[in-house]
């Protein structure tokens, strides 16, 4: 499916939204949405915090939205859990076209609020930077689907795989900029899991800092 630069750029803006939601929402994904009419977003939203409003709705709320185009990070859902189905307001809404990144990976999900919406004669497009969507869910994606979380290993050694010196003196391995990259992971995880060393030696505080906003 051909998509176009004003496409790409308007579904950029949606994954920049979802972005705003990351490491607040477990255990939902991450989703953005922004709303379009002749060529200017006129509204935009994301999800806040697990059982809130969805991105969808967000976006949805006091506009005219009858005859514009709702471009969305993740398929909108279609059954009732703690709020009702997002495809119920796209519809109710007026929409005129919806271009998603990525389905719904959930395999009870997955395709049925694509179909529900053409069904109510809405002009569906799918795929539009899907690789940057998966990414931004990597977690959520990997957990719904296999029921397993997603690990990340980090650590900091040096260039011989040391990763302290024999006395045991390990601050610090990496730069200030590593160490900023490292806060960002942090802030995007759930969990911190490190080894009984590393808290006997080091007491380490395993909050997010270096001025990273969790």
């Amino acid at each position: 499916m051909a998509f176009t630069p004003q496409d790409e750029r308007f579904m950029q803006r949606a994954l920049a939204s979802a972005s705003r939601g990351l490491g607040k929402t477990n255990p939902n994904p991450a989703v953005g949405a922004v709303l379009v009419r002749s060529g200017r977003i006129i509204s935009e939203g994301w999800l806040r915090r697990a059982g809130g409003p969805h991105a969808e709705v967000f976006a949805l709320r006091g506009v005219n939205a009858r005859g514009a185009a709702l471009y969305v990070t993740m398929e909108p859902c279609c059954t009732w859990g703690k709020t009702p189905p997002c495809t119920e307001a796209i519809i109710a809404a007026g929409v005129e076209r919806v271009v998603v990144a990525t389905g719904d990976p959930n395999p009870k999900h997955n395709g049925r609020g694509l179909t529900v919406l053409r069904r109510a004669g809405i002009r569906v497009e799918a795929g539009l930077l899907a690789g940057e969507a998966r990414a931004m869910n990597e977690a959520f994606n990997k957990w719904i689907t296999s029921g397993i979380p997603l690990v990340t290993a980090k650590a900091a050694m040096s260039l011989d795989g040391k990763i302290a010196t024999r006395t045991g003196d390990s601050k610090w391995i990496t730069s200030e900029a590593a160490r900023r990259e490292a806060h960002k992971l942090r802030a995007h995880v759930d969990a911190i899991i490190v080894g009984a060393n590393t808290v006997i030696r080091d007491d380490p505080q395993l909050t997010v800092r270096h001025g990273v906003r969790g």
